[in-house]
């Protein structure tokens, strides 16, 4: 049996499952859809990557084509619990929370993700390993509103002249990352570690820079979902262009009050090429390459 048919094969059998309805399964399935994956480090730090690979292997076995995720891949090696941010260009969004199983190579799961499009039909790219979880709950769907979009963005403008000026030898991000935060027109995703012990995440996209090191937005899609971050509480930030570009950065969460908060910056990461995990926010001779 070729690969192509082998995939085909397995393909006849991948359903809904218990944990994933039918219209996120779909919207996994769709490699163009955004999907932010969230893990954590064993001292609890969060991380936040855009994966574009993840999609449903069978019911709810989640696969995923791992390369460039270096910092990723340490985090669900050491701590299992990791969790997608599942998003449409329609502006629908799921969350999911999964236990990661392992990474194989050589089996069926590697040959189902080595036939999907980004692997299949790029001869530089190839998938390191298929990284395999399993789904055990996900939220109903969250459609985000364009107007709801354009008043969060608003309304995180009105709010920086509250946010308090802190002078910081790092978390400094450059004008260029700064102006990319001020764009309407970009993803911007925060993750922290949940109560239950898992990674979460949601979607901020009025978020925009206060400062270089302070990033503020509005809480309504944080609140929607039934979070709620503490004042000091430690979070990580995933910002994706139309370039496209991918930033991330990490900080601490500070409560300027129940509607609105701020991330003090720490530390700001490339994530994109060439040079995917460089350190960006402190001088060139500083700069030490934490891979993401």
């Amino acid at each position: 049996m070729t690969r192509q048919s082998r995939y085909r094969e397995l393909r006849r059998f991948v359903g809904v499952g218990r944990v994933l309805s039918e219209g996120l399964a779909k919207a996994l399935r769709v490699f163009e859809n955004p999907k932010f994956m969230a893990t954590r480090s064993k001292e609890g730090e969060p991380n936040i990557a855009l994966v574009m690979t993840w999609t449903v292997f069978k019911d709810d076995t989640l696969i995923y084509g791992d390369f460039m995720t270096y910092k990723t891949r340490q985090n669900i090696e050491e701590d299992h619990r990791m969790s997608l941010l599942v998003m449409t260009m329609g502006l629908d969004s799921w969350h999911v929370k999964a236990d990661f199983e392992g990474f194989h190579r050589a089996d069926e799961h590697y040959e189902f993700i080595a036939m999907t499009p980004l692997f299949r039909y790029n001869q530089y790219t190839n998938a390191r390993a298929a990284g395999v979880a399993q789904a055990v709950w996900a939220s109903d769907n969250f459609r985000i509103g364009k107007l709801s979009v354009l008043t969060a963005y608003l309304k995180s403008k009105r709010s920086r002249k509250r946010v308090p000026e802190i002078s910081t030898s790092e978390g400094n991000m450059p004008r260029n990352v700064v102006e990319r935060f001020n764009k309407m027109d970009t993803v911007k995703v925060v993750a922290f570690v949940n109560h239950d012990g898992y990674p979460h995440a949601f979607p901020a996209l009025g978020m925009v820079a206060a400062s270089q090191n302070t990033l503020v937005f509005n809480r309504n899609e944080e609140k929607r979902r039934g979070y709620s971050l503490s004042d000091g509480q430690r979070v990580a930030v995933s910002l994706v262009t139309m370039e496209p570009q991918v930033f991330q950065v990490k900080g601490t969460f500070r409560e300027l009050d129940d509607t609105t908060g701020y991330v003090l910056v720490d530390r700001a990461y490339v994530c994109s090429l060439p040079k995917p995990g460089e350190r960006v926010d402190v001088p060139m001779l500083r700069r030490v390459e934490t891979p993401l």
